[in-house]
């Protein structure tokens, strides 16, 4: 049991170790790629990464001398145990039963599920949990096709005194965004757009997640009044914004292109994106294009539609592909941080548009 304890610890230790001093490297990274937008470097949590990386390999060090000094000691056990073993006796609970239950469960879980579905389309707004310190409610909105999930930030708590509606005409209203992502990818949404308000670079906003991301990506305005009805929502147009991520992309350029007046601004990570016809574009349009650093095809993409709104009235484009960290998830959560950051300066900006 010694040697497998070891070999988890060097297994973690190493694991866990090579993971933080990647994950130091992209924070390094992003702090210095956010010069580019005047924001001021913070390298405080690069610094904690890299020591905790520095103690991951030196458990996993500790780890593979312990395996090396209790080698002996595990032989000589295991000896014992077999000699002492009684033929045919099988310690624990019964395993077949344990997989019927297990079996029987799942069956329950999946003949339920569709009905639970059906039932939740048409349900209200309900807590189901919390996630990145925020609270997270899913259901139905008047008026709004198909389920949403929403977002309250750790900050939306102070204004859940005042009657809905009362703050926001009081000017006192988050700002919100129409997030259109998987549903596979919100919790990188969700955690980006925490960590960027821990880092003092943005506001905290609440978001609001339809269930299918392109919904109403033409008119949004049934979903804005249904989701101000119940929160404390800004009023003015420019206190909303898009965030479009891989599939759901296109559909928050696409809101931004269609109507620039109503929104702060949009942000689109990755994904293909839309084709507008030349002179076909309002002014006004406002776009973050950011990927990660090895998402050519994206930056293609990306290019692609900057080039096609050359020329178009008032028109402010912004390209990022300086984002890299040692996994995909870790990439979303970085460039959900940049379009928090973004998105920031615009929601400052529109307010004097």
């Amino acid at each position: 049991m010694t040697l497998w304890w070891s070999a988890a610890l060097i297994a973690a230790g190493a694991t866990v170790g090579v993971w933080l001093a990647g994950s130091a490297l992209g924070a390094w990274r992003e702090e210095r790629a956010g010069q580019v937008y005047e924001l001021t470097p913070r390298y405080l949590g690069a610094a904690l990464r890299a020591v905790a990386a520095a103690l991951a390999l030196a458990c996993a060090l500790a780890g593979g001398v312990f395996a090396a000094g209790s080698g002996g000691q595990r032989t000589v056990a295991d000896s014992r145990a077999l000699s002492s073993a009684e033929p045919g006796s099988t310690p624990g609970a019964n395993p077949g039963g344990a997989a019927a239950r297990a079996s029987s469960g799942s069956g329950r879980g999946s003949s339920g599920s569709a009905s639970d579905r059906v039932h939740a389309a048409s349900a209200p707004l309900t807590a189901v949990g919390t996630s990145s310190g925020g609270r997270l409610l899913q259901g139905g909105l008047p008026g709004v096709p198909g389920q949403v999930r929403v977002w309250l930030p750790a900050q939306y708590a102070a204004h859940a005194a005042a009657p809905a509606g009362a703050a926001a005409a009081a000017g006192a209203g988050l700002q919100a965004l129409v997030v259109r992502a998987p549903e596979s990818e919100l919790s990188e949404v969700w955690e980006g757009l925490a960590g960027a308000v821990a880092g003092g670079h943005a506001n905290p906003f609440i978001a609001v997640a339809p269930a299918d991301p392109c919904v109403l990506a033409g008119d949004d305005s049934a979903l804005r009044r249904a989701v101000a009805a119940q929160f404390h929502v800004a009023t003015r147009a420019r206190s909303w914004a898009e965030l479009g991520m891989d599939a759901g992309a296109a559909c928050a350029a696409t809101a931004e292109l269609a109507h620039p007046d109503t929104y702060a601004g949009s942000v689109a990570l990755g994904g293909t994106l839309p084709h507008p016809a030349a002179g076909s574009v309002p002014a006004g349009v406002r776009l973050l294009l950011a990927q990660a650093h090895r998402d050519l095809p994206a930056q293609a993409e990306a290019n692609r539609l900057r080039a096609a709104l050359t020329g178009a009235p008032d028109a402010g484009i912004r390209l990022s592909a300086v984002v890299r960290d040692i996994s995909p998830d870790r990439e979303r959560f970085r460039l959900v941080r940049m379009a928090a950051n973004y998105l920031t300066e615009e929601f400052a900006a529109g307010a004097h548009r």
